[in-house]
């Protein structure tokens, strides 16, 4: 099934996005609301101003990147009275005027919908990445999740133990 179908067969056309100029604090509010739909969903797109082209992603670790200096600075991590709610909530509050574009993924893999899954597999292997910008030409179509893979992977190989 790998070779017959194609990116356009798992693909996911909804997908959390926000423009260039968005805060981190709507970042991870966008990327929450879409979680509750998807929980397997781990990035928000980052489109230009006008929203018609993909400059990159940001993922739950990238927004960690983001946050965790503002969290952890100033708190020594053997301090036993740190009021830790306190400095999320100060942190969150600070970080929320962080460049994304400073922690955006911008080699995030870019893939035709006609491309055939095993070539995603190994785009998916090359990159090290679990997801893919399925595009034409500057079009964004959907994305692939290393989880829509998966599922088909495994439904092929269940169809194959129950032969």
């Amino acid at each position: 099934m790998l070779l017959r179908k194609r990116a356009w067969d798992v693909m996911r056309e909804e997908y959390p996005a926000v423009k260039e100029n968005t805060s981190l604090s709507i970042v991870i509010k966008t990327l929450e609301d879409s979680r509750k739909e998807y929980p397997d969903n781990n990035f928000v797109l980052v489109l230009s101003q006008d929203g018609k082209k993909c400059l990159g992603l940001l993922s739950m670790w990238n927004i960690i990147q983001a946050i965790g200096p503002c969290l952890l600075k100033g708190v020594g991590m053997t301090d036993q009275d740190v009021d830790w709610d306190k400095a999320f909530k100060h942190a969150c509050m600070t970080c929320s005027q962080v460049d994304i574009k400073e922690f955006m993924q911008v080699d995030v893999p870019r893939i035709n919908p006609n491309e055939p899954l095993a070539r995603v597999l190994e785009i998916f292997l090359d990159y090290r990445r679990g997801r893919a910008i399925v595009e034409d030409g500057e079009r964004i179509l959907g994305v692939v999740l290393l989880a829509d893979l998966y599922m088909e992977i495994s439904h092929d190989v269940m169809s194959w133990e129950e032969e």
